[in-house]
């Protein structure tokens, strides 16, 4: 019969099984945008020297801080980007804070639509890439990573149970 010990170490071993099984997943990233109208002499580039250095990975989502009524998002295209021509857009964000998740890789390209707000520097491009903690890997390499997590839960039982018993 097992004492109390026997029955703690089951617990752990058990405890510890499931956390080796569990899959390790990253949390899409907020990028927060203090949507306004750049006061630099750099307008133009102020949104792409904002975000230099910041990576746009799968699922990552945007957040566009701006107060309803003064401000709102839209979806361009990279020509329609390029030129302001904001009458030309595919999606319309009318109500602040605007979360938009980046749902897909490659560039996308945002702009504020109220008159000139484009023009002054209210625009902001990203490019979005897979994301880097989850190397892609071969399949016949996935199906043996996958198999060897479920082998070490099961060694782990059957040593408790020769414990046990």
């Amino acid at each position: 019969m097992a004492n109390i010990a026997d029955i703690a170490i089951l617990v752990l071993l058990v405890v510890a099984s499931s956390l080796a099984a569990t899959p390790h997943t990253t949390e899409a990233a907020k990028h927060v945008v203090q949507w306004i109208i750049p006061a630099s002499q750099n307008s133009s580039s102020f949104y792409s020297n904002l975000f230099a250095n910041t990576k746009f990975n799968l699922n990552d989502i945007l957040v566009f801080n701006y107060t309803t009524g003064f401000h709102n998002v839209v979806t361009l295209s990279k020509d329609d980007f390029k030129d302001c021509n904001v009458k030309k857009k595919m999606e319309t964000f009318e109500t602040g804070p605007t979360m938009i998740e980046l749902n897909r890789t490659g560039e996308y390209y945002f702009a504020c639509a109220f008159p000139f707000h484009c023009s002054l520097g209210q625009k902001l491009s990203v490019n979005v890439m897979a994301s880097s903690s989850s190397p892609a890997m071969a399949p016949s390499s996935t199906a043996s990573h996958l198999s060897a997590a479920a082998t070490f839960p099961a060694l782990l039982m059957v040593i408790a149970i020769n414990i046990l018993f």
